[in-house]
């Protein structure tokens, strides 16, 4: 079967047609330095992982492409040759996960401060912006939370947070400023018939949605740079915490992780924090 047989018999049988597409790109490419390099048509019955390996260090020293373009292209390769029951056996790059987003010190009062207010609403969005970026707790777990899971004392608090990951519930500190954020929220809303500690003006919870549009505006209205979400409040308090010393095992235990692994990320300083450090010295 030649090269060009073996491509339309695989492309055929895939049902996305996107997929079908950007295969089929991926796989004239590689024919197209394959012939340039060999002076030949690929054989799809004898291609061998060494030539692969060729084509994949010329994808990263050449044409400096990221390491998902080249897994992209060798998925289009594995898949032509598994569906002549051939194995490749070449790894592509290891692939880099994005620097951690989170705000400085300056960013995250602006944020806070843009949120502040006397009436009822402005005190529910401080709670919210406060358990997320100085408690750790994801946007699902922040509203599913009742009034029944906060427990505030005067020199400590809990949050109770039932509906984790995995669906695995754990406590979770709050500082004095999380505590006097919920007070004083708690102490003004209003007495709607639902357990659900965070809610809309007509009583009904809020949704993971209400509170992305909620955290974009007030980042808009600080004048924050770049996108804020729900998830950037998270990054920035587990940044936080190991920066200030924290051990990793303790902020995987606050943060629900199920592996420390996931907590890694967050060893990773930014460009802007490598500046920071410097300053001064």
């Amino acid at each position: 079967m030649s090269w060009a047989e073996a491509v339309e018999a695989f492309l055929s049988g895939l049902h996305s047609p996107r997929t079908q597409d950007r295969y089929r790109a991926a796989l004239a490419e590689f024919a197209s330095w394959y012939r340039q390099t060999f002076y030949d048509d690929p054989d799809p019955a004898l291609l061998t992982d060494l030539e692969v390996r060729d084509y994949v260090a010329h994808l990263q020293a050449v044409r400096r492409l990221s390491p998902s373009s080249i897994h992209l292209r060798l998925a289009a390769l594995r898949g032509l040759l598994k569906s002549l029951g051939r194995t490749l056996r070449v790894r592509g790059p290891r692939m880099q996960k994005p620097p951690v987003r989170s705000l400085s010190a300056r960013e995250l009062g602006r944020l806070l401060a843009a949120a502040e207010g006397e009436g009822w609403i402005e005190k529910r969005n401080v709670a919210l912006l406060a358990l997320m970026a100085k408690a750790g707790l994801r946007v699902g777990e922040v509203i599913a939370l009742e009034r029944t899971d906060m427990e505030l004392n005067a020199r400590s608090g809990w949050a109770l947070v039932r509906s984790g990951k995995g669906n695995k519930a754990r406590r979770v500190p709050l500082n004095a400023e999380v505590r006097r954020a919920l007070q004083e929220y708690l102490a003004c809303r209003p007495d709607f018939p639902t357990q659900r500690l965070f809610v809309s003006r007509t009583g009904a919870p809020l949704s993971a949605r209400d509170v992305q549009r909620l955290v974009g505006a007030l980042a808009r209205r600080a004048r924050l740079e770049g996108k804020v979400t729900p998830h950037v409040l998270r990054h920035t308090f587990a940044t936080r915490l190991l920066e200030r010393g924290a051990d990793i095992a303790t902020v995987a235990a606050i943060l629900g992780h199920e592996s420390i692994a996931a907590t890694s990320r967050y060893l990773h300083p930014s460009e802007a924090r490598l500046a920071e450090a410097v300053e001064g010295v």
